[in-house]
């Protein structure tokens, strides 16, 4: 696909994704029902699901961050909550239709932290097949819970990722390692937005079973994962809303009202922190940028 073509692409889903996003506002506005129950919810808020939100939000963004810091960290100087102030900031521009946050990624690592371009590139392409594969293995556990009706077994399941923590000491980490080290952070991401779906759902009065959440957690991951639209904006907020009725899990309003809870985390927290994590990087950015001219020129 030409520059022009990716361009028209990005565009498009842009006010795709907007125009999904506003109907399902839409639908919940006119959901009597719906609309009942986030009035009690915002009367009658449960402080410790407040934080249950927070954290989970939180622990999304430390995953996601975990992930690349793991892909990238041994070509270059990076540290970890370098890294996170990136994810975070990346995050926020990616909502906008040209989607730069993946491109101010990349400039930022070459130019301030030396890591080649090429290897940011791949580490994307390598950060998709993770989440991919991780995805998969999540279902499984699932899947295995409800072939088995054994909990435990599943648990079992879900848990073998956390394993590939021991990444850390292996010796030789630029290769196979810094691959299950990866694993590893997208699984603490993975978990964090199950329990996000456990708090959401909550919040508006429906109690989700931990497998439940996780079909939740895999749908998300899956509708972030659509190429052109940021952050899975829109198509995240129908795709949860229109499984549960699939799944016979949540009704299709519940599940739309229980995402946009979701997409207002994003927006009170990781955007924030996106925000104001851009002028430190801006200012580093144009430092590096200085200095490599100046030894040119020398």
């Amino acid at each position: 696909m030409s520059p022009k073509a990716k361009s028209l692409a990005r565009i498009l889903g842009f006010v795709l994704g907007l125009g999904l996003l506003a109907s399902a506002i839409f639908v919940i506005s006119r959901s009597a029902p719906t609309l009942d129950q986030l009035r009690g919810v915002i009367s009658r808020i449960d402080a410790w699901l407040v934080v249950g939100a927070v954290v989970a939000t939180l622990g999304t963004l430390v995953g996601a961050t975990g992930m690349f810091y793991a892909l990238v960290r041994h070509f270059g100087r990076i540290g970890f909550f370098e890294m996170g102030r990136l994810i975070a900031a990346s995050s926020v521009l990616n909502y906008l239709p040209m989607q730069p946050g993946l491109v101010g990624r990349i400039v930022h690592q070459e130019v301030v932290n030396g890591i080649p371009m090429r290897k940011s590139v791949l580490s994307i392409v390598e950060a998709a097949v993770i989440c991919a594969v991780t995805i998969i293995w999540l279902a499984l556990a699932i899947v295995a819970i409800h072939w088995t009706t054994s909990r435990a077994l599943g648990g079992v399941v879900a848990a073998l990722p956390v394993l590939c923590g021991f990444a850390y000491a292996m010796p030789n980490q630029v290769g196979w390692g810094r691959y299950f080290e990866a694993i590893f952070w997208r699984w603490i991401d993975l978990v964090s937005w199950t329990i996000r779906y456990a708090v959401v759902f909550a919040v508006i009065g429906v109690e989700l079973s931990p497998e439940s959440a996780a079909t939740a957690a895999c749908i998300a991951g899956v509708a972030n994962m659509v190429p052109f639209l940021g952050n899975g904006l829109g198509v995240r907020e129908w795709a949860v809303g229109l499984a549960g009725p699939v799944l016979a899990i949540w009704p299709a309003d519940t599940g739309l009202a229980a995402e946009l809870l979701n997409r207002v985390l994003d927006l009170a927290i990781i955007v924030p922190l996106g925000l104001c994590a851009m002028p430190g990087i801006a200012t580093r950015v144009r430092s590096a940028a200085a200095k490599r001219e100046s030894r040119i020129e020398r």
